[in-house]
């Protein structure tokens, strides 16, 4: 049984060390897939976080000693990597997640930070002044100035129900949500949308049977489009548009990022621009587990094979990042945390990482970081400044 316990501890350890062939990885990340496993081998990791935290001068022996009699109660627990090799379980707090394959699109796009100074998630009706959407509003009707009940709102979800339209031209209406909040809306046709931090997303109060289904993006959201085949749904965003017939996706637009994306989960969408309607002999048409990526100085799309999962893990909470660098990663820190993150250290800004936070807060994030990479931070209020 000791021997076995060793071996189990020996290649948890070579995994968080980046020391496993390709195929040790992949054995070793199918046993994460068997949740007990997981929660055990995080069990793991934090304990040795807590242990690294409270001592600069880190001892792997001691520290191995110690996780043994963690992993004795709990056998087993996800990892973290950088770039080039890292000291043991240096990135502790950041774990890989695991999540549940589902189906959906992704698009990353550039615009405007929306009301990054206000916390409040707003609804503008038409050319109406906007109306705060409280998280814990537990029931609230919705209205036009009509009197028209568009939608009720429960809690931070807002669904849209419009039935006698026939007569009534739509409204565009606009949703904005500010940096550290998500909100969930369901337009007129049923269609969901997860919006993200910073973002506003335009839409119409119900759609015309017969026409396009059309929205307005800027910052980031998730959709899962009711199917339409004669009606198609399209999300303009800046400089690229994704037109579906019904399926899920996710949409991003931050003005921030140097390069637009979409990257389809499942089913299949139309990537095009400059134009009202996709063209299949001329635009792009994605497949599963694909990313279109347009670059905001080329204006040019390329199409690349990725793990869609990896973009949209915000929708259950998560920040998950791969191959990514250090200046892209505060980034999004700053809209999960609403904190404006400066970067004065210039060395650090192109260090690539791999991981995931889930529950942790911004400080245990930022130590967990420094605990590997070596750097200052100050923070000031709601600002927070990282210097060599």
């Amino acid at each position: 049984m000791k021997k076995h316990e060793d071996l189990e501890i020996n290649r948890i350890h070579k995994y968080l060390n980046n020391e496993m062939s390709d195929q040790e990885v992949s054995e070793f990340e199918t046993l994460l897939k068997d949740k007990n496993y997981l929660e055990k081998f995080k069990e793991y990791v934090i304990t040795n976080h807590y242990i690294q935290m409270g001592n600069n001068d880190f001892d792997n022996e001691q520290a191995f000693s110690k996780f043994q009699v963690q992993i004795k109660k709990n056998t087993r627990s996800t990892k973290v990597r950088k770039n080039k090799t890292s000291s043991f379980l240096k990135y502790a707090a950041i774990f890989v997640g695991l999540l549940v394959a589902g189906t959906s699109t992704y698009v990353y796009l550039n615009s405007k930070d929306p009301n990054q100074n206000n916390n409040q998630i707003t609804l503008q009706l038409d050319d109406e002044d906007p109306e705060i959407l409280k998280e814990n509003e537990v029931f609230k009707e919705i209205k036009s100035k009509e009197g028209i009940i568009l939608g009720i709102q429960e809690n931070n979800k807002l669904v849209y129900d419009v039935n006698d339209v026939s007569k009534t031209p739509p409204k565009i209406n606009t949703l904005t949500v500010p940096y550290g909040k998500k909100f969930k809306l369901v337009l007129a046709d049923g269609t969901i949308v997860n919006v993200n931090s910073g973002t506003t997303l335009k839409f119409p109060s119900h759609f015309v049977p017969g026409q396009l289904r059309e929205v307005e993006l800027s910052g980031e959201a998730y959709f899962e489009v009711t199917r339409n085949e004669k009606d198609a749904f399209i999300v303009s965003t800046n400089g690229i548009k994704t037109e579906v017939f019904g399926t899920k996706f996710n949409v991003s637009s931050y003005a921030n990022d140097i390069f637009s994306e979409v990257v389809l989960v499942e089913g299949s969408v139309g990537v095009f621009k400059e134009k009202s309607r996709f063209d299949p002999t001329t635009d792009q048409k994605l497949k599963p587990q694909q990313k279109a990526s347009l670059s905001k100085s080329k204006k040019e799309v390329q199409v690349s094979n990725v793990d869609s999962q990896n973009y949209i893990a915000w929708v259950d909470g998560v920040l998950l990042f791969k191959n990514e660098k250090f200046e892209s990663i505060m980034k999004k820190l700053e809209r999960f945390y609403d904190k404006k993150i400066t970067i004065n250290y210039h060395k650090i800004k192109d260090e690539k990482f791999t991981g995931q936070f889930d529950i942790e807060n911004i400080e245990d994030v930022l130590n967990t970081f420094k605990s590997n990479t070596f750097f200052n931070v100050n923070i000031k209020g709601n600002e927070i400044i990282i210097n060599p």
